[in-house]
């Protein structure tokens, strides 16, 4: 998730060009023989290149944007930022900062951000979901006028959709007018061959006990001489 810097000419080319060479560079040939937090380290850095090389065909220097991306597989999650654009993690009603905003005193005063000619160096967290936890990618049109804990309420409330529009609609009742985006994605219960092995133990094990169960009833009233036999 990409959000053009205000008061910097071509915002919305910067952050267009960050997330199609995000997209690119993370799922090249080369970044599969990476880490995935290399990888997307590498494709933010690259996602800089793409920007200043876009500003400069279009004679729009200066063009900068924040950026937000996620890698999951699994249960595992690699979360790079740059700028204030943030990643939350929410987990059992709770709400967690995982990003760290760059930026500066004033209002869209952004320390790090893609289309920097010094080059970028992004911040890069790992997560272990759970089943159930939900993870929150946000622009600040977002977070300026809707605090945590009330992004909290919203999402624990509703299914992706419903909790991202609702999210949505209270920045702009709010006066909102900055770009305002959510992206939102919900952790489900998997079962790999070591759960299905697990599971296929445990009913062997159950079958076994209620045989042995039947088994003793049987026996028992066999010797208290109430089954009916055949003559």
């Amino acid at each position: 998730m990409a959000d053009g810097v205000g008061g910097e000419a071509g915002g919305e080319l910067a952050s267009a060009a960050a997330i199609d060479a995000l997209a690119d560079s993370f799922f090249s040939a080369g970044a599969s023989s990476m880490a995935p937090a290399e990888a997307l380290a590498a494709a933010i850095r690259g996602a800089n290149d793409a920007v200043l090389g876009a500003a400069g065909k279009s004679g729009q220097q200066g063009a900068a944007s924040t950026l937000v991306a996620a890698a999951i597989a699994g249960s595992s999650a690699v979360i790079g930022n740059l700028g204030d654009s943030r990643a939350y993690l929410l987990r059992d009603g709770d709400i967690r900062l995982v990003t760290a905003d760059h930026a500066g005193e004033f209002q869209s005063s952004i320390t790090r951000f893609v289309g920097d000619p010094r080059g970028v160096q992004p911040d890069v967290f790992l997560e272990t979901l759970r089943p159930g936890d939900r993870l929150l990618l946000c622009s600040d049109g977002l977070t300026r006028h809707v605090p945590d804990n009330e992004i909290a309420s919203t999402v624990r409330r509703a299914d992706l959709d419903r909790a991202a529009t609702a999210l949505i609609d209270l920045a702009k009742s709010r006066g909102g007018e900055d770009n305002i985006t959510v992206v939102l994605y919900a952790a489900r219960r998997t079962f790999g061959l070591a759960n299905l092995r697990h599971n296929v133990v445990n009913l062997i094990l159950a079958l076994l006990v209620a045989a042995v169960v039947v088994g003793a009833i049987a026996a028992l009233v066999f010797a208290s001489g109430a089954y009916p036999i055949a003559r």
